[in-house]
């Protein structure tokens, strides 16, 4: 059985698309370094717990809260899923590439400089070094329709509305990947995205703290998928 952690943008996706039981950071008060009150929670005959829980508030300067949730939150629930001999999944972000090369791929070094960033490419490395059998996916997903009067014409990625990334990371989790995964579609700009659901959105140019080029090499991905075959 498929156990999602969370309920937001993804998780709420993904619920849609398999209808796994899942369990609410709010409803059912969860704070997963609670391991006790996992361990409740937590059905038995849980094979894969998907988690999707994030402090994904990018530029927060909340620094304790980002990593409290994103990192070690995280491996506690490593080490909770290695107890019971359970998968870990576990969404990332392309934000670890922040600092990267063009076309990053999944050997590449990351160099993240922001707190959001950092937190996620550590969780990523505690999950590589200390899990017993996960999947990890990085990539980033959008509300569809773009509801913004401007998007960024000078930010680049694999980014895509959640149900294109939904249904990649599903594939992925069903079909048995493991090991570190670039997830997303063809590059683009924010601004190509937005008009694909918005004629009314305009172009605009990220602040300079904004990282303009967080694309990844997805042939691991394709391969898998056997896209393009």
């Amino acid at each position: 059985m498929n156990l999602i952690l969370g309920d937001g943008l993804l998780a709420t996706a993904l619920i849609g698309r398999t209808s796994w039981p899942y369990i609410s950071r709010k409803k059912d008060d969860l704070e997963f370094t609670n391991l006790c009150k996992l361990n409740s929670l937590v059905p038995k005959g849980t094979r894969q717990i998907i988690n999707l829980i994030a402090n994904t508030n990018t530029y927060s300067e909340d620094i304790s809260s980002m990593f409290d949730v994103n990192y070690r939150a995280v491996t506690e629930l490593v080490d909770f899923c290695n107890q019971r001999q359970i998968k870990l999944v576990h969404f990332s972000t392309d934000y670890v590439y922040e600092n990267s090369v063009s076309q990053a791929s999944e050997e590449d070094k990351v160099q993240p400089t922001t707190v959001y960033a950092m937190s996620k490419a550590l969780a990523d490395e505690y999950i590589i070094k200390h899990s017993n059998d996960y999947l990890i996916c990085r990539g980033s997903h959008k509300v569809e329709p773009f509801d913004y009067e401007y998007a960024w014409d000078n930010v680049r990625g694999n980014f895509d509305y959640v149900d294109e990334i939904v249904e990649l990371f599903y594939q992925l989790i069903t079909g048995g990947a493991t090991g570190l995964y670039n997830i997303g579609t063809v590059e683009k700009t924010m601004f190509e995205l937005a008009i694909k659901t918005s004629l009314r959105v305009k172009p605009r140019k990220a602040p300079d703290h904004f990282p303009k080029d967080v694309t990844m090499d997805l042939t691991k991905m394709n391969n898998f998928l056997n896209y393009g075959k």
